[in-house]
């Protein structure tokens, strides 16, 4: 019955992400299109700037929330209640600093006035994090993303008309806005069919919260500034022109990496569950996890060497050419996402927040110190390098505190047969590169999976095996 759960979830939800993931490119082509590379460069410092704001408003509270849900005999309502109660009231008074802090950044009026427009809309989305954790542990992560994908349909009509009507910067900002509340509404209706979510005004428990997540918290700082600190650096030592070619092909990198944290956030629950009790199931999730994170990443990153042009072409049009050479780097930053996205949930599971808590910082003051010295001599080529370069010293980083805490490394044994499956994959897809990008990614899916049959390296019993126990 679990696994029949678990496979549906993942079906819905990965069917739902893939087309909300289409629909937000999409969005991403209109703004292109109707801003160009400066008024995009201004729609990417807004989003970057407030993605600070959207960071020190999580707090830490998703990770714990979902640790202490899942334990056996939670008070889930209550923990919830009071999570959403914190998040609310402290995520109102942190987006109303944001646009305040911003009038005092080197930013244009359009861009300071779009800040204020468009807190509203990250507030409503910080306030439906917490609550996607009651969907985890339900395995109801469809109902997630079916929200998200009602609030992407939203946004992407609104500046569909806005565009048509030629209504201008602000209004394409509004749309955004509009979108994420959707988005909150609906979680936030859904959520109340598992357990009954209220506003509660209780500061002592809300400090018994801060002190439990705060490294965490400081984690998720750290991540902020090596994540998105690449594009504020950017926004201030260069033009937005500049600013705007990096942000195309990042929102590619930032729609790629759903995968991971959907999968990640499935298998969260059975981490959490064996991590200190059962060491050995805990390895056994972990080891089939990566096999299929792997599985995944690798193609990634070699087929999106090959498609780099046309998916950019698609995406955003031909005055954002320069941007095809930004996503060749940020591909494998992403491949590695996928990988550092299991390991940090591992940690966390393992209770070694403040370990992560530490790369994290290290990870932050690497990305500024090499942010510093190649955005100046090499704008966004630098930014890429920057993150490529973070992303993976911080996820060698975490497989050293995994390998101390439980005695373990991960076999990476499969990553050369996924590595010729792709291999053969991208060849094809070089030679036939002249045909339409749709047929390209449908020749690659069947493509790949043939070949990673032929190599040996996945089974469908692969994925049947990280689920197939009881919990």
């Amino acid at each position: 019955m679990l696994a029949k759960r678990i496979a549906f979830n993942t079906i819905i939800s990965a069917g739902s992400r893939i087309l909300g993931t289409a629909i937000a490119l999409l969005t991403i082509g209109l703004i292109t299109r109707y801003l160009g590379q400066d008024g995009f460069g201004d729609y990417s410092i807004i989003t970057a700037f407030l993605y600070i704001f959207s960071v020190l408003a999580d707090l830490g509270l998703y990770s714990i929330t979902l640790r202490e849900i899942s334990k056996e005999g939670a008070a889930e309502s209550e923990i919830v209640s009071h999570a959403f109660s914190f998040r609310f009231f402290s995520g109102l008074f942190i987006f109303g600093l944001a646009p305040a802090i911003a009038w005092f950044f080197p930013y244009s009026f359009q861009t300071k006035i779009g800040i204020a427009l468009a807190s509203f809309g990250f507030w409503s989305l910080s306030n439906s994090q917490v609550l996607v954790t009651v969907f985890q542990k339900y395995l109801k992560m469809e109902k997630a993303a079916i929200a998200e994908l009602a609030g992407r349909v939203v946004q992407v009509g609104l500046i569909g008309f806005f565009v048509f009507k030629n209504m201008g910067f602000f209004n394409i900002i509004l749309a955004t806005s509009i979108g994420s509340f959707a988005n909150f509404l609906l979680i936030f209706l859904f959520v109340q069919k598992y357990t009954s979510v209220k506003i509660r005004w209780n500061l002592p428990y809300w400090r018994k919260i801060i002190k439990e997540s705060f490294p965490l918290a400081i984690s998720a700082v750290f991540v902020m500034i090596y994540f998105k600190l690449d594009t504020l650096m950017l926004s201030l030592m260069k033009p937005p022109g500049d600013v705007g070619i990096y942000g195309v092909a990042y929102k590619i990198l930032e729609s790629l990496i759903f995968f991971p944290a959907l999968f990640v956030g499935l298998i969260m629950p059975l981490l959490s569950r064996y991590a200190l009790t059962d060491q050995i199931e805990f390895k056994r999730v972990a080891q089939r996890g990566l096999d299929i994170l792997l599985t995944f990443a690798m193609p990634l990153a070699l087929g999106g060497l090959i498609l780099s042009q046309p998916i950019i072409a698609l995406i955003a049009g031909s005055q954002f050419g320069a941007a095809v050479g930004v996503l060749n780097i940020l591909i494998f930053a992403t491949a590695i996402i996928f990988l550092g996205s299991l390991f940090s949930n591992m940690i966390i599971a393992l209770d070694k927040q403040k370990a992560l808590a530490k790369i994290y910082g290290l990870g932050a003051i690497v990305n500024f110190s090499v942010n510093l010295i190649l955005i100046p001599r090499f704008s966004y080529w630098g930014a890429a390098s920057s993150t490529l370069f973070t992303e993976a010293l911080v996820t060698f980083l975490m497989l050293i505190v995994i390998k101390k805490a439980v005695n373990y490394m991960p076999n990476f044994g499969i990553l050369l047969k996924i590595f010729f499956a792709s291999l053969v994959m991208s060849l094809i897809l070089y030679f036939a590169r002249e045909l339409n990008i749709f047929i390209l990614l449908i020749l690659a899916v069947l493509v790949y999976f043939p070949a990673l049959l032929a190599f040996k390296a996945v089974s469908v019993n692969d994925v049947k095996s990280l689920i197939k126990k009881q919990i």
